[in-house]
């Protein structure tokens, strides 16, 4: 008797002190990248070269056809968190629409520069690190390289995603965003800037081998 009720203790602490289960709840969104197939937006003039918009991945390739006058372009879009629907280049103005506003439809023909929709929750290989060299050169997401921050570079996921590396070495993570193209080195997965290298301890080893979560896709 004494031996089922000091069973049935360490039966209720093992379960009490499991982990929950079911789906972990990230603190982004889900791994899809923004590339709505094809949505109805607000369209502004904006007074640069690029298009712009904040629902649609960066370097994304779109159709944008005027509701009003049934006109349409394609045009290369860059993500924007502070344009709201859809801003293009004022010299279309005479074309698309003589309104400041026009309301158009936006199908998306390529998502990102590589047309990834989606991206997988764990990257496994082996990182390097870039740093001096490359300080304030331009990235693949027009941004300037800033070593001093935790960016890193990857071939094909969508720029702007988030990962969360760990040094499988040493056990040691980092929270980064994809904001540049690389590493073009045969059996290297990943680059990180100096800052997220140094965050890692890896400077004595060079390259280390690592797995990182994808937090979020796309940016």
């Amino acid at each position: 008797m004494r031996f089922s009720a000091l069973l049935l203790s360490f039966i209720f602490l093992v379960v009490a002190c499991a982990p929950p289960t079911g789906r972990i709840k990230y603190e982004y969104e889900d791994l899809v990248a923004e590339c709505p197939e094809e949505s109805v937006m607000l369209v502004n003039y904006c007074p640069t070269n690029y298009a712009y918009s904040d629902r649609i991945q960066h370097l994304s390739r779109v159709r944008v056809t005027s509701l009003e006058t049934g006109k349409g372009l394609t045009i290369a879009v860059r993500k924007n968190r502070s344009v709201k629907g859809l801003c293009i280049p004022k010299k279309y103005k005479h074309f698309m629409s003589r309104n400041d506003q026009f309301r158009a439809r936006v199908e998306v023909l390529r998502c990102g520069e590589n047309n990834v929709r989606m991206c997988p929750k764990y990257i496994r290989g082996y990182a390097s690190w870039y740093g001096p060299k490359f300080h304030g050169k331009k990235t693949a997401a027009g941004t300037s390289f800033n070593m001093h921050d935790y960016v890193a570079a990857h071939r094909t996921l969508p720029l702007g995603t988030l990962l969360l590396v760990k040094n499988l070495k040493n056990g040691r993570t980092v929270k980064v965003k994809v904001l540049d193209r690389g590493p073009f080195v045969r059996g290297r997965h990943l680059d990180l800037s100096k800052a997220a290298a140094e965050k890692l301890g890896m400077f004595n080893d060079g390259v280390i081998p690592f797995v990182a979560e994808v937090l979020r896709c796309g940016g």
